[in-house]
């Protein structure tokens, strides 16, 4: 059974009319300004996140050769031998000429790395560094446990510290490129010289 409601007949309420329900507020921006200014806002997160990205591209050798380090065990007397490959492999990667150095220019092509802070400046500029690279050419040559310690640690600051070479990679590889179209013209000009 279901009862039906009647509208209220009396003369009160008799004159009330339903309230208008306003439509919604668009969160839309309505003018120029503020669409202005989420497209730079928008540009700048693109700015940020690519920047963020690129960081992370041009730095995860240097994650992949931490974990590596901080796996070596300096009771292993291998381990300062592991250390010296794995620097050996990042600073090849950095740059390819870097390959076939060992000894004392090793030595200086990494603190040349370090940037100049009190921590890290000539870091592998000490006797222990000079013994680290006799070790690995003499086999009775042995580093003790806390140098071996010692040298792990300073390899892992110094993965930590370095800076990448990518302004001089810039201006060599621009300097290569000049010489290249310098040589192409003395050449066309010898070319054109010979034609006539």
């Amino acid at each position: 059974m279901s009862i039906e409601h009647t509208p209220p007949s009396t003369y009160i309420l008799r004159e009330l009319h339903d309230v208008a329900i306003p439509d919604s507020v668009s969160w839309m921006p309505e003018t120029i300004g503020w669409k202005i200014l989420g497209m730079a806002l928008v540009l700048i997160g693109l700015y940020v996140g690519y920047r963020l990205a690129l960081s992370w591209w041009h730095n995860r050798y240097r994650k992949e050769a931490l974990r590596a380090l901080m796996l070596l065990d300096a009771r292993d007397k291998n381990s300062a031998e592991q250390a010296f490959k794995i620097i050996k492999v990042v600073i090849r990667y950095l740059d390819s000429r870097n390959a076939n150095l060992f000894g004392q220019a090793y030595l200086e092509r990494l603190n040349r790395y370090c940037p100049n802070s009190p921590k890290t400046a000539k870091l592998f500029n000490d006797d222990l560094a000079n013994l680290w690279m006799q070790s690995l050419i003499n086999p009775r040559l042995t580093l003790t446990l806390d140098q071996r310690l010692e040298v792990i640690q300073k390899s892992i600051l110094w993965l930590k510290r370095h800076k990448r070479p990518a302004l001089a990679n810039e201006v060599q590889s621009i300097e290569v490129k000049t010489k290249a179209m310098q040589f192409k013209a003395v050449n066309t000009k010898r070319v054109e010289a010979n034609d006539v």
